[in-house]
């Protein structure tokens, strides 16, 4: 009977040393999760970092280019204006005169 109570005294031990060994491993395994979690996190916020400097380089330099688009555009027009002026300021003044005048 003794030995009975040994064999099962030492089951047992045994079995609570597995448990302990499953319980470390446990702790193991999930501290080693929240590392591959954590490094996931930051290659992530990384590509989105790179990513988003990425589309704002690209947005600045099309800006630019709209902003000069707009530039020659308007100083072709004005100096399409200067010119029509200057061609016909004269026709222009008299004709606003007969125009005042016919009031």
């Amino acid at each position: 009977m003794e030995d009975i109570i040994n064999k099962l005294a030492e089951i047992e031990a045994a079995a609570s040393h597995i448990m302990e060994d499953v319980s470390e491993q446990k702790k193991q395994l999930a501290q080693q999760y929240e590392e591959a979690v954590q490094q996931f996190d930051c290659t992530i916020d990384m590509e989105i970092q790179n990513r988003s400097d990425t589309i704002r380089q690209e947005l600045e330099i099309q800006m630019k280019q709209e902003l000069e688009n707009q530039r020659n555009e308007a100083e072709e027009v004005l100096t399409r204006l200067e010119a029509y002026y200057t061609k016909c300021h004269t026709n222009m003044a008299k004709e606003i005169y007969d125009r005042i005048l016919r009031m």
